[in-house]
């Protein structure tokens, strides 16, 4: 009897081991480790497997300081789930392609949180809100990986010398050890994309997660976060072309609170600092994900941060808040546009627009521009 005890005490010692390991190697929470497991065999909770509520907007709680007002998002994607994540956008004030777009959006579809549709998709928008697929464009703009088990993620967009160049990482867990690459594509119109580029490449397991690049004026800039043996760190590495990159340089970043730390991260350039748009997360694989404004005064070696930017109000960022894309507005000091990515309490992606204030090393959401943006977007939907 002692016996069986120690050999099922053993076994169940073994399953939290291997439930662990997948969800190091795989980037993902606990909760996510179990929702692909239990998916994989047709065994899906029944909360997970009923339809998302009708009421994304419906708010879980009341805030005590100022109250958020996002709009959600309709984005035809490839897979035709709506479910996207990891938006990054560039603005071109003359606009660009044939239709003059100014805003130019990537991400990717994220059904089910299943990683195989995780392909960099391209959208377009004369308001920021509105978004269609450009006219001769098939999504997505990068194919499924031929191998079963590895995905894309993370893309990143810019706009440089007549080109929109993006960028998107590649996780090949086929490779053992399993290899992530950052990958470079250009294109002369947003519809027609040369064939992807290695520009990085680790397997180590650093992750090069979330990668963000900005063009200074002399040199690109790119941000990373990864993990070494101190855990997540945010990473610098600058180039002359965007092709052949430097070694990492690790940042510092000041103002996270333990057990907190980086897990994503988009910035842009403003005259007298970098402003990002930071996700940190508690443990691996972005549990708990959260968003804070984030700014450096030295090109983005020494960061400072304080606490969350917003709170999670809304039954579609109820599981998580995600990567967003900050902008600011063209002609409007200290206003921006943001367009972060969220899960509900179901695990249902989606992306949504706010309008953010900044006075010196604070930003909070703005007041008293809803009416306007939804009137925008109903006038606007000849798109």
């Amino acid at each position: 009897m002692a016996l069986s005890i120690i050999l099922v005490l053993a076994a169940l010692l073994v399953c939290a081991l291997l439930f662990i390991a997948l969800s190091f190697r795989h980037d993902l929470s606990a909760r996510g480790v179990l929702f692909k497991t239990l998916s994989r065999f047709g065994m899906r909770p029944a909360y997970l497997r009923t339809p998302e509520p009708s009421t994304p907007y419906r708010r879980l709680k009341d805030t005590a300081g100022v109250l958020h007002r996002p709009l959600l998002l309709n984005l035809e994607t490839s897979d035709g789930s709506g479910e996207v994540t990891h938006p990054d956008v560039a603005y071109i004030r003359e606009g660009f392609g044939e239709g003059k777009w100014t805003y130019w959006m990537a991400c990717t579809p994220y059904p089910d949180r299943n990683d195989r549709y995780e392909n960099p998709e391209i959208f377009v928008s004369d308001n920021g809100i509105n978004w269609a697929v450009p006219r001769g464009l098939t999504n997505p703009v990068v194919p499924t990986p031929e191998t079963l088990g590895d995905h894309h993620s993370d893309p990143d967009i810019l706009f440089h010398l007549n080109y929109l160049w993006l960028f998107y990482r590649q996780t090949m867990r086929s490779k053992n050890p399993s290899e992530n690459r950052i990958f470079l594509m250009k294109s002369t119109d947003g519809v027609r994309w040369s064939v992807p580029v290695e520009v990085l490449s680790d397997n180590t397991g650093r992750l090069l997660l979330s990668p963000a690049v900005i063009q200074t004026g002399h040199r690109f800039l790119m941000w990373t976060v990864e993990i070494g043996d101190g855990g997540c760190a945010l990473v610098r590495r600058s180039s002359q072309n965007g092709l052949e990159w430097s070694e990492p340089e690790l940042c510092k970043l000041a103002g996270l609170v333990a057990p907190r730390h980086a897990w994503h991260i988009d910035v842009v350039q403003e005259s007298d600092r970098l402003s990002a748009l930071l996700v940190s997360c508690m443990g691996h694989g972005g549990a708990h994900s959260r968003i804070h404004y984030a700014y450096s005064e030295d090109q983005g070696l020494n960061w400072s941060t304080e606490g969350f930017l917003f709170d999670q109000v809304y039954e579609f960022e109820a599981g998580v808040q995600y990567r967003g894309s900050l902008l600011p507005r063209n002609g409007r000091p200290g206003e921006y546009d943001l367009w972060y990515s969220a899960a509900s309490g179901r695990l249902r992606c989606s992306i949504a627009h706010l309008r953010l204030t900044r006075d010196h090393h604070r930003m909070w959401p703005s007041q008293g521009d809803t009416e306007t943006l939804q009137k925008t977007a109903a006038g606007l939907s000849h798109l």
